[in-house]
């Protein structure tokens, strides 16, 4: 994996690091903006899931929810980066060729 993708869930530098890379290898930087959109997705269908199943009150205590609740934000991270469901590679075509058009933009005014 790597460095620069955040490992885990909580690492709250990975944004810093991001935009440095944005301006030194855009192309990557949007691919891993893509595995984050990604991760929250995936995230949000895991809760959603979770919160359809009924609770159990053997173990249903606090304490429990918020080991659930890091598990599935460590799941979706890790699913994210591992492949994930194919949302980040439509995700990134999008996010590069709407830079890609930008780009065309300013270059076509700059020569006329």
């Amino acid at each position: 994996m790597d460095s620069n993708v955040a490992g885990v869930y909580s690492d709250f530098s990975g944004l810093a690091n991001l935009k440095r890379q944005a301006s030194s290898d855009p192309k990557e930087a949007a691919r891993q903006v893509a595995q984050q959109f990604e991760s929250i997705f995936v995230g949000m269908m895991v809760q959603s899931m979770r919160d359809a199943v009924p609770k159990d009150s053997l173990f249903g205590s606090d304490q429990m929810e918020a080991y659930q609740d890091m598990f599935d934000k460590q799941l979706a991270l890790d699913l994210a980066n591992g492949g994930g469901l194919g949302l980040a590679d439509v995700i990134e075509r999008q996010i590069t060729q709407g830079a890609a058009y930008k780009l065309e933009d300013v270059v076509d005014e700059a020569g006329s």
